[in-house]
């Protein structure tokens, strides 16, 4: 368990040692991709729960004070830059609300309001060159595979496989109806996270003309992601990432990429032929596995997620799941229009129960506002009206960022960046309305990488636009993008 404490820390040292910052960024997300099974080894220490704000804050920290004795610290100003300080002072302000239950449980809550919030500035500083984004896909879409790998593995080889962590896993698992695997994360299903970015960003690297999608590490990245979503049983996130991928295809589609017809038609096909696959041929042999397991909950021989993916064709699911949402959103405006207290939802409120009920008037709070299966009645619990409407507009302003870079960009890279970015927002926007994707860990660092990425881009895409050219130039420009 010490050494597994380390981890944090070894990952910032390496980080800080590498010559380039975008491989640093790389690394950031590389570990923020396994300190789920981090936080399972070290039975979630402070110290461990806390690595990714250790990582990426000490990448913060050292390059600013560089910066400083380099004269060249200047606080970069990338749109949504006075939204997002309005975001942070009012949360920072809610740290001395009287109904946040102590200050240290309101320092402890800015892990999941604020923290994340520079990798939005990072990432705008390191996409000023075109081929940046590009490099980061590709590093992450990488590491992801072999993640995702991992995840496969450990799900064919069931309880006791050499990927399982024995009571530790069974522990988390109780409650779940289904053998689900964790793979590199700390919940079951939780590598559909990763599977949600991933896939996404591989189609973007074919968009974007730098791959085709039967490149070995394209085809890779994507039928592995698409089957972890059959074995995790997430049907939100899988949900998530096709509307990320039919915003992708349609944006891209009016600006005249006709093309991206026949690879909107190949990704239908890979993923069918994936899910045929793993019902036909990885479903049976994990049925075998669990069969011969010890101790084996009977339920899950009984269900299991491939089966779950087949209600997604019934109407009675969309019905009836995550209800009571619009109810639970005005009850929460008329009891606390200014919020309830910091650290009432997400991780700080599992991290901190003893801290949020120790008084009678905390304890009722926590028992009727502490959980809600949505963002917009979680953020008013957390942040009130303001708060939820402040975090609300910086996402469609991400969103509107992404719209404009891929219908204005005058090159094929930043249009295919910008469609994925309004894709992920827009199901991020969706998802919200079941889950609460902008309070925890890592889709809200997702969120701040690709908005910091469509900034800098739309940036770029301006300041040559805003150059004089000659009468002919967007004329050729617009022909060489239908063109590719």
């Amino acid at each position: 368990m010490r050494l597994v404490l380390l981890a944090p820390f070894v990952a910032a040292l390496i980080a800080l040692s590498v010559r380039s910052r975008l491989t640093a960024l790389i690394i950031f997300f590389g570990y923020l991709s396994i300190e789920g099974t981090l936080k399972l080894l070290a039975n979630y220490h402070p110290v461990v729960h806390i690595g990714a704000d250790i990582v990426l804050w000490s990448m913060v920290g050292l390059w600013t004070i560089v910066a400083v004795m380099r004269r060249q610290a200047a606080i970069p100003k990338p749109p949504l830059f006075y939204l997002i300080l309005l975001h942070v002072v009012w949360v920072v302000l809610l740290v001395f609300s009287p109904y946040t239950a102590s200050l240290f449980v309101g320092a402890a809550s800015l892990k999941i309001h604020i923290s994340m919030i520079p990798v939005y500035f990072l990432t705008y500083l390191l996409m000023g060159e075109r081929d940046s984004a590009r490099k980061l896909m590709r590093g992450l879409v990488i590491f992801w595979t072999g993640a995702f790998v991992v995840t496969i593995l450990q799900y064919a080889g069931g309880p006791g496989s050499l990927f399982d962590l024995g009571s530790v896993y069974m522990n988390r698992l109780q409650g779940f109806h289904e053998w689900r695997p964790f793979g590199t994360t700390a919940l079951p299903g939780g590598e559909a996270v990763f599977a949600f970015v991933a896939v996404p960003f591989a189609l973007c690297l074919v968009l974007r003309g730098d791959y085709r999608l039967k490149n070995r590490i394209i085809l890779a990245s994507l039928v592995t992601g698409l089957t972890v979503f059959y074995i995790s049983g997430v049907r939100q996130l899988f949900l998530g990432m096709v509307i990320t991928i039919v915003i992708m295809f349609g944006l891209q589609l009016m600006r005249g990429r006709g093309r991206a017809i026949g690879t909107f038609i190949s990704l239908a096909m890979v993923g069918v032929l994936t899910f045929i696959s793993v019902r036909e041929y990885l479903l049976p042999q994990v049925e075998k596995t669990l069969a011969q397991s010890i101790g084996t909950p009977e339920i899950w021989k009984e269900k299991n997620t491939v089966e779950r993916f087949s209600t997604l064709l019934k109407g009675s699911t969309y019905v009836s799941a995550r209800t009571g949402g619009l109810t639970a959103v005005i009850e929460r405006v008329k009891e606390f229009p200014l919020g309830a207290g910091l650290g009432r939802t997400g991780s700080a409120a599992g991290a901190l129960k003893s801290q949020l009920s120790n008084d009678p008037l905390g304890k009722l709070i926590q028992e009727k506002y502490g959980f809600q299966d949505n963002f917009f009645a979680a953020m008013l619990v957390e942040t009130g009206i303001p708060g939820t409407l402040f975090l609300t507009l910086i996402l469609l302003g991400a969103g509107g960022m992404g719209v404009r870079l891929a219908l204005r960009a005058d090159n094929v890279p930043d249009s295919a960046l910008g469609s994925l970015v309004a894709g992920y927002c827009t199901a991020t926007l969706v998802m919200s309305w079941g889950s609460q994707p902008l309070l925890s860990n890592p889709t809200i660092a997702f969120f701040w990488l690709l908005s910091g990425m469509a900034a800098r881009r739309l940036h770029e895409s301006k300041a040559r636009t805003a150059q004089p050219v000659s009468e002919t130039l967007p004329e050729r420009r617009e022909e060489e993008f239908r063109a590719a």
